[in-house]
């Protein structure tokens, strides 16, 4: 028998699967249109992620930092991580292993190799980088994070509780709600092209 409370909870959760569903198909197209046809804004970007490294309370002495490489109409990183390399910083890369990913250190004779979940990384492991920075479909003003769909990022994340977690989207990819879930890793920090939205709580 299924009581009322779980039958709510069901078809809430069923209408946020829909609702999720619309807006990553409205989103994917709009980040398309974006990433062909502003290509400058990676670079806007990059600025705006050093400077919040730079200036904010609690990045200031926190110098190892996990990112990805970019994928499809995702933020482009390079810029970002030439920035950093330039600041010193650790820097690890996200690699896709046999549906696994482990943060692995990244230097100018790093090999990349796309693979099905995204790209194969060479390099030694990086166990807990201090920061990660994580690609996004659509965000809210909470810093909630609407992803691809598959769950992978949001179970990886839960094992970095301590990382503080930076989104990079476009500004555009601003939403009123994305209907976050209990199993959805929110970001500490969402960085774009324009501004820096952080939590306000």
């Amino acid at each position: 028998m299924v009581n009322k409370n779980t039958r709510s909870k069901r078809l809430y959760s069923d209408s946020n699967i829909r609702k999720k569903e619309s807006l990553r198909k409205t989103f994917l197209q709009k980040r398309k249109n974006i990433s062909l046809n502003f290509s400058e804004y990676s670079e806007f970007i990059a600025n705006n992620l050093i400077f919040l490294l730079r200036t904010y309370p609690n990045l200031k002495n926190k110098k190892s930092i996990g990112l990805y490489w970019q994928l499809g109409s995702e933020v482009n990183t390079r810029p970002a991580i030439a920035a950093l390399n330039e600041y010193k910083f650790n820097i690890s890369l996200l690699s896709s292993e046999d549906k696994n990913f482990k943060f692995r250190k990244w230097n100018l004779n790093t090999i990349i190799k796309k693979n099905t979940l995204g790209y194969l990384i060479s390099g030694s492991i990086m166990k807990f980088p201090k920061i990660i920075v994580c690609p996004i479909l659509s965000f809210d003003e909470e810093c909630n994070r609407l992803g691809r769909g598959g769950g992978h990022y949001d179970r990886f994340l839960k094992s970095y509780q301590n990382s503080f977690k930076i989104g990079l989207a476009y500004n555009d990819q601003l939403a009123k709600n994305v209907y976050p879930e209990d199993h959805d890793v929110k970001m500490d920090v969402i960085v774009t092209e324009r501004k820096i939205y952080t939590r306000k709580n």
